[in-house]
C-alpha cells in the first residue's frame, strides 16, 4: 500500500467511525482519571490552607527555628505526596492509549475493550516513549545551553549585533533540528506495538526519505486537533464557567470556597465538564496518534501477522 500523507492524516476519524465504542472506552478511562484527580485535589485544600497559614506565620518570626521550618516543609511534602500518584498513573494511561490506537489501526478486528490492554505492549510503549522523551529533552537542553554559551561569548567579544543575529539563527536551527528528530522518531510506538519489541531507534530506517510527507501529515493532524478543541470549547467553556473551574487556582489570594466548589465532584457541572473534556481528550488521542500508525502500516505494508498485535 502506497503511503499518502493526506490519507494517513485522517486515519483517526476513520478509526473512530469504524469503532465508535473505542472512543467510549477511551473517554471512560480519561473520565475516571480526571474525576479521581479532582477528588484528590479537593482533599488537599484543607491541609494546604493550614500549611500555608503556618508558613505565613513564620514570615513574621525574625529567626524561625529549624524545627519550625522543617515542619512547614514536611507539611507541604505530605500534601504533594497525596497527588504523587498522578504522574505515574498518567504515564501508564498514556501508554495504554498509545498502544490502543496503534492496535486499532494495525489490527482493527481485535476491538474488544476499545483495544485497551494492560500488558507487555504497554510496558514497552511506556519505556520507549519515556526514553525517547528523556533523550529529546536532553538534546534540547544541551543544544540551548551551547547556544547560550556561544551567544554570551560573542557578546563578551564586543559583537553585540552579531551575537543577537547568531542567537536568533541558532534558536531557529535548534527548533528545526528538534522537529527533524521528532519526525524521524515518530513511528517508534507503532513499530513497538506491531513488532512486540523495544523499538527505540528503528523509526529512523522506516522514515528515511519520508521526512516531508510525515511532517505534512503531522501538521494536518495538529490542525485538526486544534479545530476539534476550538469547536468543543463552545460546549466546554460554559460548563467550566458553571462549575467554577475557570476561576480557581491555588494562589494565595484565591477564595477557598471557590476552590472547593470548582473541585467538588458532587457538583453535576464539574462532572459534566470532566466528561466533555474526557471526550475531547479521547478524540484528540485518536486524531493525533492514528496517523503515525497508518504511516507505518502503509510504508511497510503492515505487520506480517496482524493477529500478534492483539
Amino acid at each position: 500500500m502506497a503511503f499518502s500523507a493526506t490519507d494517513a492524516a485522517f486515519e483517526g476519524f476513520r478509526l473512530v467511525r469504524r469503532n465508535p465504542l473505542a472512543l467510549v472506552a477511551w473517554t471512560l478511562l480519561y473520565a475516571v482519571l480526571t474525576l479521581t484527580a479532582l477528588f484528590s485535589l479537593s482533599n488537599m485544600i484543607g491541609p494546604l490552607e493550614a500549611v500555608t497559614a503556618q508558613a505565613e506565620a513564620l514570615e513574621s518570626v525574625d529567626q524561625p527555628s529549624l524545627d519550625q521550618v522543617m515542619a512547614v516543609m514536611a507539611g507541604f511534602g505530605a500534601i504533594m505526596a497525596q497527588v504523587a500518584w498522578l504522574m505515574p498513573v498518567s504515564l501508564v494511561v498514556g501508554a495504554m492509549l498509545g498502544a490502543a490506537v496503534a492496535r486499532g489501526v494495525l489490527n482493527p478486528s481485535g476491538d474488544r475493550f476499545g483495544y485497551l490492554r494492560l500488558g507487555m505492549d504497554e510496558v514497552r510503549v511506556l519505556v520507549v516513549t519515556f526514553v525517547l522523551g528523556l533523550l529529546g529533552g536532553l538534546v534540547a537542553f544541551v543544544a540551548f545551553m551551547a547556544l547560550g554559551l556561544l551567544v554570551a561569548a560573542a557578546k563578551a567579544g564586543g559583537g553585540g549585533g552579531g551575537a543577537a543575529i547568531a542567537g536568533v539563527v541558532g534558536f531557529l536551527a535548534i527548533i528545526c533540528g528538534l522537529v527533524w528528530l521528532s519526525v524521524r522518531l515518530s513511528l517508534a510506538v507503532p513499530i513497538t506495538v506491531a513488532e512486540k519489541r523495544f523499538a527505540f531507534f528503528d523509526s529512523f530506517n522506516v522514515t528515511k526519505g519520508r521526512f516531508w510527507p510525515l511532517l505534512g501529515m503531522a501538521v494536518l493532524a495538529i490542525v485538526m486537533v486544534l479545530l476539534v478543541q476550538l469547536l468543543s470549547s463552545i460546549v466546554s467553556m460554559p460548563m467550566a464557567i458553571m462549575s467554577g473551574l475557570q476561576d480557581w487556582s491555588f494562589s494565595g489570594d484565591q477564595d477557598p470556597a471557590a476552590v472547593r466548589a470548582a473541585l467538588d465532584v458532587s457538583n453535576p457541572w464539574v462532572i459534566a465538564n470532566a466528561v466533555v473534556e474526557a471526550i475531547v481528550s479521547a478524540l484528540t488521542v485518536g486524531i493525533l496518534y492514528a496517523p503515525f500508525a497508518a504511516a507505518y502500516r502503509d510504508i511497510t505494508g503492515g505487520p506480517s501477522n496482524a493477529a500478534v498485535i492483539d
